[in-house]
């Protein structure tokens, strides 16, 4: 296993991981828009100073089993002769697109490892890497979560405990999100921005507003989801609030998740199973 960064050239890595097979392809095919969504802002935030490091390995010609996708070769998971085993993104934490603030630190927006990978050191990897290049920065910034599923699946996703592993501590909570950094020096640990509740209630004509960005292609099928399901309760306003800009989430608090009623209700994205029982509540 190698982990290296990635340039813009070789961005054919990231659908590979971000849709990966357990994914399933009916979803696959409803998040390609999301996805093209997706490349395009990775490549604009590359220009100021967004990394993706990428953990590889030569591909064999053995069976595997893939969770939730079944059994294929390893090979048939090979891109431009290399398999990409997980993904992490970082930006420098004044970029960031969660309602945080902080600097000298690097923020990862995520990291991502394909099931067949699980439990083989390759998060361990990429979370090493990372803090070799942080070194001279000053420090190492995220968002994770603890006692939350992602999507309503049975996934721990940005899991907490993982991160503490690392040295990251915990600054400040938000519900189940956490705040967490590990300082290399800088001495400044980040700050949340919490939810801006006079700005949530402006929109509260909306009876339901959905924060969403372009970074994660499930971001943007929380949105699909919405207006698709939305029209069978005509009855219901519905506003989608789009946050690439960190203007907009400082003035809201949040930057993806579900608002009713100009209350935070869901501080993630999150699909259509798991906002139903929320809107059902609403409804009654």
């Amino acid at each position: 296993m190698i982990v290296k960064k990635i340039s813009k050239a070789e961005l054919d890595f990231i659908p590979t991981i971000c849709l990966d097979p357990s994914v399933g392809k009916e979803s696959i095919a409803e998040m390609q828009k999301g996805m093209s969504d997706r490349l395009v802002w990775i490549k604009k935030m590359m220009e100021i100073g967004l990394e993706i490091f990428v953990a590889l390995e030569e591909p064999k010609n053995e069976e595997i089993h893939y969770k939730w996708a079944g059994k294929m070769l390893h090979s048939d998971l090979a891109v431009n002769g290399q398999v990409p085993m997980g993904l992490l993104e970082c930006v420098p934490i004044e970029c960031a697109i969660e309602p945080i603030k902080g600097e000298n630190s690097l923020f990862i927006n995520c990291i991502w490892i394909l099931p067949p990978f699980w439990g083989k050191g390759v998060g361990k990897a990429l979370i090493e890497y990372l803090i070799t290049r942080a070194k001279d920065i000053g420090g190492v910034s995220t968002i994770a979560y603890e006692g939350d599923k992602w999507c309503g699946t049975s996934i721990n996703y940005m899991p907490f405990e993982f991160f503490k592993k690392f040295g990251l501590k915990e600054i400040e909570r938000d519900g189940s999100r956490v705040l967490l950094h590990l300082d290399l020096g800088a001495e400044n640990p980040p700050k949340l921005i919490y939810p801006q509740y006079e700005n949530l209630q402006n929109e509260r004509d909306n009876c339901l507003v959905a924060f969403y960005n372009s970074q994660c292609p499930w971001s943007k099928l929380m949105i699909d989801d919405l207006n698709k399901n939305i029209e069978e309760n005509p009855n219901l306003q519905f506003k989608a609030i789009k946050t690439d800009n960190r203007e907009i989430i400082q003035k809201y608090g949040i930057s993806r998740g579900l608002i009713i009623e100009g209350k935070p209700i869901i501080k993630r994205i999150a699909l259509w199973n798991e906002m139903q029982k929320e809107i059902k509540k609403l409804l009654k």
